[in-house]
């Protein structure tokens, strides 16, 4: 199973983690996993590379891992910025979510940063 989690301190995006291969199909041929990848690492890329967000980045592909955190003193127009991004992830991720619930697990937590 998957879990994501969107952490957000003060009502904002400031970290999103992402643990665990889904178990839909045989690693290295699961297309659901593939989805919540293709998803996460392009909000990731759209954090740091469009936005320019100097964000810390934990990534390890065999466990299934991918850890993108926000810096603290981040500007407020970046912060803005991120949190559409990291808005657009977790409604997409929800939305496929829903449909494999036995393989994603989904969750929210605030002002635990």
């Amino acid at each position: 199973m998957t879990k994501i989690k969107f952490i957000k301190k003060n009502n904002n995006y400031v970290a999103l983690q992402v643990s665990g291969h889904t178990g839909y199909a045989e690693y290295g041929n699961d297309i659901l996993c593939a989805s919540v990848s293709a998803i996460v690492q392009a909000g990731a890329m759209g954090i740091t590379q469009v936005l320019g967000v100097d964000a810390s980045i934990e990534r390890n592909d065999e466990k299934g891992l991918f850890v993108i955190q926000i810096p603290e003193d981040i500007s407020v127009d970046k912060l803005k910025e991120s949190n559409i991004i990291f808005e657009t992830m977790y409604i997409s991720l929800k939305d496929l979510a829903s449909g494999y619930k036995k393989f994603i697990k989904l969750e929210e937590v605030c002002d635990v940063y």
